[in-house]
């Protein structure tokens, strides 16, 4: 993994003052990272990753949802199909939990298959997200954005052979509790999470948990292929990729854009949105610790050179660390990091050459 020496544009470094950064400092201390492999594993990567797998998904949450869905049974909606320029297209729905809807696009080749599926959790679009994915267009500046950010990578997916799905967002409309007072400054994320944690429970765990099921129900497809699956997401939906695929040994091909740094920079900044908080993440270990569950699976990592959100020190911790626990796994050559020559964003050019060699080695 090569990380070039740059500067984002426009990136202008702030940092605590001395008081505080010693109360950070208290607060994150290497040794209280109970999973941290590079400070504290003793090089057994298969011990560290089995346990670490399940203290994750523990401190996620998804314990608890699996216990509040009781008896409830995980079910899928039809829509109609739509028959498009190489595939096909439905607006179905997931039933994920009692009274919990998540709508999603799927978008399947012409063919007999059986097809690799992707899935692509969407980030910061409102109520918009999926659509993004599937090319779809509420707006002349919706359909501007999606062109110039290349955000239509589910019909990018059928045009490489994969069945292709793409989810609403928990935290996000319709899928979300919305801050209906703007007592969370307007933000339906962050009033989600409000929510979530009042329950014991994370955003994100819901999120890997409503990703894991449109798995369960897209494997049971009788024109799928089970043996490849592929996660791609930029930003928050990047996240979502990370923390489902060190959860879920499923996903065999993930592909992390413009959302892989440290959750906490040496400056006490936090680096993430606030619907990705979870509460106790950093006595488990930094964001390269979860990402190395994914270890020795396929991975690769995507920043945009001119992406304001994520400092260029933090980029290098993050990637050299993550880096260190593939070598342990010896799958080195199984993680990369590139760089995109814009900002916050996708790279198809830079993505599918990577994605289509993974999945040559994992069928």
């Amino acid at each position: 993994m090569n990380v070039e020496n740059f500067v984002g544009k426009g990136i202008k470094m702030k940092i605590h003052d001395a008081t505080a950064l010693a109360y950070v400092d208290h607060l994150y201390a290497k040794d209280r990272r109970t999973f941290s492999f590079i400070d504290k594993a003793d090089g057994d990567f298969e011990s560290w990753s089995e346990a670490g797998r399940a203290a994750l998904r523990e401190l996620i949450g998804l314990n608890r949802i699996h216990d509040d869905c009781g008896r409830f049974s995980c079910s899928v909606s039809l829509g109609a199909t739509e028959s498009l320029d190489g595939y096909t297209r439905q607006k179905n729905v997931l039933h994920a939990e009692p009274g919990v809807d998540i709508p999603f696009w799927y978008l399947r080749p012409i063919g007999s298959g059986p097809h690799p599926v992707a899935l692509f959790p969407h980030g910061h679009y409102a109520n918009y997200g999926l659509d993004y994915a599937v090319g779809i267009s509420a707006s002349v500046e919706m359909e501007r954005k999606i062109i110039a950010g290349e955000r239509d990578v589910a019909i990018q997916a059928v045009e490489h052979g994969f069945a292709a799905i793409a989810p609403a967002t928990r935290g996000f409309l319709p899928s979300c509790i919305p801050d209906l007072t703007e007592r969370h400054g307007g933000s339906n994320c962050r009033s989600h999470l409000i929510h979530a944690l009042l329950a014991g429970r994370t955003v994100i765990g819901e999120r890997v948990w409503d990703l894991g099921r449109l798995i369960d129900w897209a494997i049971s497809q009788p024109d799928i292929l089970a043996s490849t699956i592929l996660m791609m997401g930029n930003s928050g939906g990047g996240v979502a990729t990370l923390y489902t695929a060190a959860c879920d040994e499923r996903i065999n091909i993930a592909v992390a854009s413009c959302s892989f740094c440290t959750f906490v920079g040496q400056n006490g900044a936090v680096h993430h949105c606030d619907c990705n908080a979870v509460p106790g993440i950093m006595r488990f270990g930094e964001f390269y610790d979860v990402a190395g569950l994914i270890a020795p699976r396929h991975l690769l990592i995507v920043h945009g050179r001119t992406d304001p959100l994520f400092p260029l020190e933090e980029i290098q911790l993050a990637v050299s660390n993550l880096e260190r626990i593939y070598d342990a796994s010896a799958a080195t050559h199984s993680c990369r990091h590139v760089w995109g020559p814009e900002g916050h964003r996708f790279y198809r050019d830079l993505m599918w050459p990577f994605v289509t060699d993974a999945a040559a080695q994992v069928k």
